[in-house]
């Protein structure tokens, strides 16, 4: 008995660290790359406006690769950018049960550097490897970040990211955002397994007592 609730606690270990390996894009997300609204090859502060599927806070826009705002190898031609206490957000529709979030930043290339940034999702701070801020460590290309997984109901939800700020213009880029949910076959093997390894969990504590 020992043995088959190691093995099912391994199993839901297992499942859950390679459920990334199986998660696809739901493709909710409007404008995921930041083509819109066009900046000529510049860039714009968007701050009060909700323009071409985002609403922009504080100073947030959009910037043009190799512009005058430093923003470099984004795909595409433009990046979002987050400069201090700034905000960019979304309402999107997920179908799924597990999601997972992935996005590209880096930092501004001279002035104060990164910004501090958090992702929330109505609210509650997503973590990525365990950690719910990240501070884009390049600032020459882009780092793809992906959250941990998350259980999420179907439903409209708000999506943000948030510059953290601090000491002068720092400022970090964000493209290609993207919502990943796990296929609900699998998703659904992941609950089971979980509940499992609980039971045994829970036998176990049982027994000691």
């Amino acid at each position: 008995m020992k043995q088959t609730g190691r093995s099912i606690v391994i199993a839901a270990a297992l499942a859950m660290a390679s459920a990334s390996a199986f998660a696809t894009p739901v493709n909710s997300v409007v404008n995921g790359g930041f083509e819109g609204p066009s900046t000529n090859g510049h860039y714009t502060y968007l701050g009060g406006q909700t323009v071409d599927g985002w609403t922009f806070s504080g100073n947030a826009g959009v910037a043009a690769n190799n512009s005058g705002f430093n923003v470099s190898n984004a795909t595409g031609a433009q990046a979002a950018f987050l400069q201090q206490e700034a905000e960019i957000s979304q309402v999107f529709n997920f179908t799924k049960s597990l999601l997972s979030l992935s996005f590209d930043a880096e930092a501004r290339g001279w002035g104060w550097g990164g910004n501090v940034i958090q992702v929330l999702v109505d609210g509650v701070a997503l973590s990525f490897t365990g950690a719910t801020t990240l501070l884009p460590g390049s600032n020459s290309s882009f780092t793809t970040y992906t959250s941990d997984f998350i259980a999420l109901s179907a439903g409209t939800h708000t999506l943000r990211f948030v510059g953290i700020g601090g000491n002068g213009d720092v400022t970090s880029f964000i493209d290609n955002v993207s919502i990943n949910a796990v296929p609900e076959p699998l998703s659904l093997s992941l609950m089971g397994l979980g509940m499992l390894a609980l039971g045994a969990s829970r036998r176990k504590a049982g027994k000691k007592a």
